[in-house]
């Protein structure tokens, strides 16, 4: 039977105390949550005996059920005002890791070797054909525009860069702050404006906390905007705000969802036509660690009904990790009717089951919650994909990443596939796209990308094409913290960073156009040049970036990553540009 949770009005809801707070920012500046501590002399004895479970044999049984903890429709979004900035020392946002099988491994010595990159592209491409459009500075953390420090009084990293496109408008979020522009013109229509500022009035932690883990969608189906943040002390919450209108400078309908498993970290979305889909890493709830995605409530969501149910799962694993929902890039061509919406996760490449990425199904029925399901694809089959070696070395985590003028590296956060998965539906076969970092046979990281495709109907998805961007022959730059999508015509755009000891971090991107050999990409070309590194002692770059579609021509992609201009612990920039290949009309 489902369990059905839900929470008391904001009334009747204790408010995070002072000490509180002061933990919750110990346990982000460490990267460990400070209730694990007492437990990390058992867990360290574990993990020199485990043995990573296979993720198809994750059981994720009984829905848990929630009905918001409080809803109403906000004021316009032009009409907010900034936050008093109240002075702060620079800090890292939720830097929880979720331990993955390698991660285990490698604490009992069993991290695999490098291997040979079956997709490795030994030659370089043909020149570059898709074009910048505009390129635009972003919100930045102490920059010489858009100042989000200025707006929330302190410095902050990582920046957990993305963005959406909508009719009119663009989108781009940060930690902490976020801002909309004319996408004909690229001004800036409001921001930047504090994350939290979009629950003014709404009471609450949603309101009083502005914890970061920002994501911002376009609703493609509907021309709605969906923005979302979560709440990282209890009680723990994702807050959703669905515009009323395709105007994201207007008035949002408001949520809170209770996350009764725990402290949500590192949440991804993803729209679909019969929900918006969600996954977090769940920590310290009364299960311990575990994966849980989640479904809500699309079409109450859209139409402002309070009583919108969260359909959530939870696996307690320590083994699976960062999965991620199919997010739809084409309002001309919409999934199949009852299609369930597929995850991507799991990245694995340890024995027995090497080189693989699990897929899992999610049947949501909000009306009769207790037949939602999620399971693994065909109940145990994984994906298989061509051998790779995870980043930094094998590992996955920690900071290899070098730059100039600096000992510091940074984090490859290779452990996991990056955002978003793009969905694509072609009629005669539907497409995913997705990417993640790993190291190549000469020790710097590169990107490694896939188009799986499925026939219509069908989710039985397989590698079409895949390959491992690592720049041309002798090119020894490491590139990283990617995102990728597919225009209507099947040309691929993929952005990311560069870095290396001779150049500071900067956003290159690269793409194929449907007529060139599978597993290639075209040679690259620069967004903006950093001129700076970066110094802070977390490492933390990013996290994660993202490259979305114009959905009102199919054709124009657009990318938002972070760099620096000036070498500093705190002070990254972004820039957002669009893109498109001639070919595409």
């Amino acid at each position: 039977m489902p369990k059905h949770n839900s929470l008391p009005v904001w009334e009747s809801q204790p408010l995070p105390t002072v000490s509180q707070k002061e933990e919750l920012q110990i346990m982000k500046k460490n990267k460990i949550p400070t209730f694990l501590l007492a437990f990390l002399p058992l867990l360290s004895l574990a993990l020199l005996h485990a043995v990573p479970a296979p993720a198809q044999d994750l059981v994720f049984r009984y829905p848990q059920v929630n009905e918001p903890a409080h809803f109403d429709v906000s004021r316009p979004v032009r009409e907010l005002g900034r936050e008093v900035p109240l002075p702060h020392s620079p800090k890292l946002i939720h830097p929880v890791r979720l331990p993955k099988s390698q991660k285990l491994a490698g604490a009992a010595g069993g991290v695999p070797g490098r291997l040979a990159d079956e997709a490795l592209q030994m030659s370089a491409g043909p020149l570059i054909s898709a074009t910048i459009g505009l390129n635009l500075p972003g919100v930045s953390i102490n920059g010489p525009t858009l100042d989000c420090g200025n707006v929330l009084g302190f410095l902050l990293a990582p920046s957990d860069v993305n963005l959406a496109v909508g009719d009119t408008q663009v989108v781009q979020w940060v930690n902490l702050c976020f801002a909309v522009f004319d996408k004909a013109t690229g001004a800036v229509i409001a921001g930047p404006i504090a994350g939290n500022q979009l629950w003014a009035g709404f009471g609450g932690p949603c309101e009083t906390q502005n914890d970061g883990d920002i994501i911002v969608l376009w609703d493609k189906l509907a021309h709605r905007w969906l923005m979302s943040q979560n709440v990282f002390s209890a009680p723990f919450l994702t807050c959703v705000a669905v515009s009323t209108t395709p105007d994201a400078t207007g008035t949002f309908f408001r949520y809170a969802f209770p996350q009764a498993n725990g402290f949500p970290d590192y949440p991804k979305w993803g729209v679909w036509s019969d929900g918006y889909y969600q996954h977090n890493n769940a920590f310290g709830g009364p299960n311990g660690f575990g994966s849980e995605p989640c479904a809500y409530d699309r079409a109450k969501m859209l139409k402002g009904i309070p009583h919108a149910r969260q359909i959530c799962f939870f696996a307690p694993t320590i083994f699976d990790d960062s999965m991620l929902p199919a997010d739809i890039d084409s309002a001309a061509a919409p999934p199949p009717a009852g299609q369930p919406e597929m995850y991507l996760g799991s990245i694995d490449n340890t024995p027995p089951t090497s080189n693989v990425i699990y897929s899992y199904l999610f049947h949501v029925d909000f009306d009769n919650p207790g037949n939602s399901t999620f399971t693994g694809f065909g109940g145990t089959t994984p994906i298989s994909v061509p051998i790779f070696t995870l980043s930094c070395g094998g590992s996955g985590f920690g900071d290899c990443v070098p730059q100039k003028a600096t000992s510091r590296k940074l984090e490859s956060i290779g452990d996991r596939l990056l955002y978003r998965l793009a969905y694509r539906n072609f009629g005669d076969h539907q497409a995913w796209l997705v990417t993640h970092d790993v190291t190549t046979a000469t020790g710097q990281v590169g990107e490694r990308w896939y188009e799986f495709r499925a026939p219509e109907n069908s989710t039985s998805a397989a590698v079409f094409q895949s390959g491992t961007f690592a720049g041309p022959p002798g090119d020894t730059n490491f590139r990283w913290m990617g995102s990728i999508a597919m225009d209507k015509m099947g040309d691929i755009a993929l952005g990311y960073s560069i870095s290396n000891r001779g150049i500071f971090p900067s956003i290159n991107y690269t793409g194929q156009t449907a007529g060139d050999p599978l597993g290639t990409m075209e040679s690259e070309a620069t967004i903006v040049n950093g001129t700076g590194s970066q110094r802070d002692t977390g490492g933390r770059w990013g996290d994660y970036t993202s490259m979305a579609l114009d959905a009102a021509d199919d054709c124009t992609f657009w990318y938002t990553n972070q760099y620096y201009m000036d070498t500093a612990a705190f002070g990254w920039s972004t820039r957002l540009a669009s893109i498109k290949f001639p070919n595409c009309h």
